[in-house]
């Protein structure tokens, strides 16, 4: 990750709600046989992982998500909803 990424991404203020994870994935024998894989290399804040278990496929780290919704764009087999109020980021001026 170039320098002006994780700057920027420094700026970041994370309230994860322990309770709801609002990035899953729908199917995981649909990740387990995907080629390109695009959610790895598409998101930001690398809240995608490759997992070595035989059930799961991907790892979904969502209290480093950055709310940019561009994982509902490239994969239909991702469900991504805005956090409830009061969770997730807040984006501080700096």
């Amino acid at each position: 990750m170039n320098n002006d990424l994780q700057e920027r991404l420094s700026l970041l203020h994370y309230q994860p709600d322990e309770k709801w994870q609002h990035v899953t994935i729908l199917d995981q024998t649909i990740c387990r046989d995907c080629k390109n894989k695009q959610c790895l290399t598409f998101c930001p804040s690398g809240v995608f992982r490759e997992n070595s278990q035989k059930k799961q496929s991907l790892l979904i780290l969502y209290k480093q998500c950055v709310e940019c919704g561009g994982c509902r764009l490239i994969c239909d087999n991702i469900d991504f909803s805005y956090p409830k109020g009061g969770y997730g980021v807040t984006f501080l001026e700096g």
